[in-house]
């Protein structure tokens, strides 16, 4: 039951960090556009906000895409006999591929 909710934790984490980070990039990158227009940095504010929610959007579908990869890349490699990607496991906890015993 706590190995169940540390992974959640992790997961949670994970994706909380990588939204604050989109979000902060799509701010940085229309601060940095307004830089280079040599206009005000708080030049239409309320495009600060909606490139930080839309960094964050991207943020977070970049975690779920990553782990779609990684699932179906393990997916491919156990149809072949071979084991999953090295460390896989330790940041992303998938389903293990069921055997089949005669």
């Amino acid at each position: 039951m706590g190995q169940v909710s540390q992974d959640k934790d992790q997961t949670t984490k994970m994706g909380f960090t990588a939204m604050l980070v989109g979000g902060i990039s799509g701010t940085g990158m229309h601060m940095m556009n307004n830089a280079l227009h040599k206009v005000p940095l708080s030049r239409q504010p309320w495009l600060h906000i909606g490139y930080f929610f839309l960094g964050a959007y991207i943020g977070q579908k970049w975690v779920n895409l990553e782990r779609d990869l990684v699932i179906d890349i393990n997916e491919i490699r156990a149809d072949k006999g071979l084991p999953p990607m090295v460390g896989s496991d330790a940041w992303i906890k998938y389903k293990k591929p069921e055997t089949d015993s005669l």
